[in-house]
């Protein structure tokens, strides 16, 4: 059995032995959505309630360091079931999911969100998963548990239009690819020393998000340089609030919105507003 079918039949079987993931995916079949089109491009806008744990979380580092770590294998849940994967990572059903399919692939020990010393490990899991992206939000751009190093997996077929492809005069993002992984990982290096300026300067890692995925025998490494987490619309009051929290699969095209007020203000010139503040 290969490793993509060992993981489709964990989904299945938390499917049937997860009630509360079971409800959460179910619900993903009635999500609202309204789209925006742009020159060359669309923008989604879902409504998943589910989110509400992840994207309306406080991260601040007193609230991280008051609650137990969730990606802690002491603390997850007793149906939440997990799979190996190089003796260092623990696959796990994503109980409050964003796409069809959607995976939590977390350090089988506790450790920051810090991407240094684990591309290869992400170039890897996108090769044995050829359907799936692998994301990586990081630790101040998306991330729910910035103190536990996790990637995720989601089905591609959620993706309306490659996560690659350019969203000119909106979303900045840089994209490599090549069948050779040190090549990638040389770009990556490079490209996270271009980025270590300004606001990034002196931090443990720049600002971003990351997407890869493995197909037709080359590696595909997207990343999106951030220069900020939420936009002002996160913290504003009254009628003026909207909780827009974009992590990597916001970044694609694809903003979730756990509140239904939110999901009615947003406009296509929010949108463009929302993107001008997070996208550096």
């Amino acid at each position: 059995m290969n490793f993509q079918t060992e993981i489709y039949d964990l989904f299945h079987r938390q499917m049937h032995d997860w009630q509360l993931a079971k409800n959460n995916f179910d619900a993903l079949k009635n999500c609202r959505k309204k789209t925006f089109e742009f020159d060359n491009f669309h923008i989604n806008i879902h409504f998943n309630p589910a989110r509400a744990v992840s994207s309306l979380a406080k991260l601040d580092e007193k609230t991280i360091a008051a609650r137990l770590c969730f990606l802690c294998s002491a603390n997850r849940p007793q149906e939440q079931e997990k799979i190996d994967f190089k003796g260092k990572y623990d696959v796990l059903v994503n109980p409050f999911p964003i796409c069809p399919v959607h995976f939590t692939i977390a350090s089988n020990t506790h450790k920051p969100q810090i991407i240094h010393g684990k591309l290869d490990d992400m170039l890897d899991l996108s090769q044995v998963l050829p359907n799936f992206a692998i994301l990586y939000n990081g630790a101040k751009a998306g991330a729910s548990a910035p103190d536990h190093f996790h990637f995720q997996a989601v089905n591609l077929d959620f993706f309306s239009e490659p996560v690659e492809k350019p969203m000119n005069g909106l979303v900045s993002k840089l994209s490599f690819q090549s069948s050779k992984k040190e090549d990638v990982k040389m770009w990556f290096k490079n490209l996270c020393k271009k980025f270590e300026t300004g606001e990034s300067e002196g931090k443990e890692e720049p600002m971003m998000n990351i997407f890869c995925q493995y197909k037709s025998e080359k590696w595909i490494l997207t990343v999106f340089p951030r220069k900020r987490h939420r936009p002002t619309q996160f913290f504003a009051e009254g009628s003026e609030q909207i909780m827009i929290s974009p992590g990597a699969i916001d970044m694609t095209g694809n903003i979730i919105t756990a509140r239904e007020s939110d999901f009615e203000k947003i406009t296509k010139e929010v949108l463009i507003d929302v993107f001008r503040q997070i996208s550096r």
